[in-house]
């Protein structure tokens, strides 16, 4: 139960993580794009501002530059587009920046500068202001992002994961307790189901022997059969349920697990009058990592739900190989197939593929457990002539065992 909950708990850290690491990185987006623009507005105000006064003082410009530790840099050029004056200290004006008017983002002597130019009636005045503090302030601000960032999505990824345990408890304990529901009702009921059908069975038997029968009793002796059979199916969900989400496995092999299979089904077969083969080449092993319980369980449903649908004088026949990198075991029959428009819902529990029969809808539900927790994957299709071909395909097992017989 506690792995469980650490893996609900940590699926939910993570999603909660993600979501709000995706927020924050679009908050400080927009912050560092608010910020940058706001910083440029401020140095494209000072800038114009200090143009728009030097070229209304009477007297002509004085470029003299009260503010040393950030000036703005002037250029006064005539109208023959030679340079006259610049404030104490200013670079070579670039010839690209000379006609330059509204402000604009360059360069010069490897600075990163705003320029901008306006007219005066001897020609014009080109200012310049650095944008090196502006650049300062928004590594500062990334660098603090950078910082930051990280230790909160730490601290909501230990608050996501205590409280998606906190969370996940009473939904585990809720589930847990459904399912031991389920198994003990179904186990409670074997007993009586199971005396009902001994009884109702010693009653005909004794019917027979009188040479008389009793069709309201063998009705009931029949659906005792049926409801015995549901439960015990509901009792192996149950508990297949409850188990680890990793369960032990060994490597096991489909061919001999399907010789074992019908072997146990020639008599219901031979019941049906069904014919009944075993398909697999006997001389390759097929080697699948999963519980053998498990698999000796799905080929039972499967040749199962084949023999209760096919016809009388029908045909069952199993087939376990290997091709490269995976095995396959199929089981195909010579009964109605299921419809196309069915086969997406013939997994659920209490769904059934087709209406003839008299299934519980259990047995499939049951085998896609099965196949869900060993990695397989199923294979339906359509035999011609009439008829289902259920597949089920699974990655080679991964024990030495299958490199040391099959090089």
């Amino acid at each position: 139960m506690n792995t469980r909950l650490s893996r609900h708990a940590l699926r939910v850290a993570l999603i909660t993580t993600a979501v709000v690491a995706g927020v924050m990185v679009a908050l400080c987006v927009a912050i560092d794009v608010i910020v940058a623009q706001t910083l440029r507005s401020t140095a494209t105000t000072r800038l114009t501002t200090e143009l728009a006064q030097l070229s209304q003082r009477r007297g002509g410009p004085n470029l003299v530059e009260p503010d040393v530790d950030d000036p703005v840099l002037v250029w006064e050029v005539n109208n023959a587009g030679a340079i006259v004056a610049s404030t104490a200290g200013a670079p070579v004006l670039p010839s690209s920046e000379v006609a330059a008017t509204s402000p604009s983002e360059t360069q010069i002597d490897g600075a990163d500068v705003l320029v901008a130019g306006v007219g005066i009636p001897t020609g014009r005045l080109i200012g310049a202001v650095s944008l090196g503090n502006e650049s300062k302030a928004l590594t500062a601000l990334t660098i603090t992002e950078a910082i930051v960032v990280p230790i909160l999505l730490v601290l909501v990824f230990a608050g996501a994961f205590v409280v998606g345990r906190q969370t996940a408890g009473p939904i585990e304990r809720a589930r847990r307790r459904q399912l031991e529901f389920t198994a003990d009702a179904s186990h409670e009921l074997r007993t009586p189901l199971a005396v009902i059908e001994a009884e109702t069975t010693l009653a005909l038997a004794n019917l027979e022997d009188g040479g008389s029968d009793d069709a309201t009793l063998r009705r009931v002796a029949e659906e005792t059969h049926r409801m015995r059979n549901i439960v015990e199916d509901l009792l192996w969900l149950a508990r297949f349920d409850a188990l680890p989400p990793d369960p032990v496995t060994e490597p096991v092999d489909l061919t001999t697990a399907a010789e074992v299979g019908v072997q146990r089904f020639i008599p219901i077969a031979a019941q049906a009058r069904l014919h009944l083969r075993n398909r697999s080449d006997g001389a390759t092993l097929a080697l699948v990592d999963a519980p053998a319980d498990w698999i000796d369980r799905l080929v039972g449903v499967l040749l199962d739900n084949a023999c209760r649908y096919t016809p009388a004088n029908g045909t069952v026949s199993i087939a376990a190989s290997r091709e490269r990198d995976h095995v396959r075991l199929t089981v195909s029959d010579t009964g109605p197939g299921i419809p196309l428009e069915r086969r997406a819902r013939i997994f659920e529990r209490f769904r059934r593929g087709t209406s003839e029969g008299d299934g519980a809808g259990l047995g499939l539900a049951i085998g896609n457990a099965i196949v869900e927790a060993t990695k397989g994957r199923w294979q339906i299709a359509d035999v011609p002539g009439g008829g289902t071909s259920v597949g089920v395909v699974w990655p080679h097992s991964r024990t030495r065992l299958v490199d040391g017989l099959h090089p």
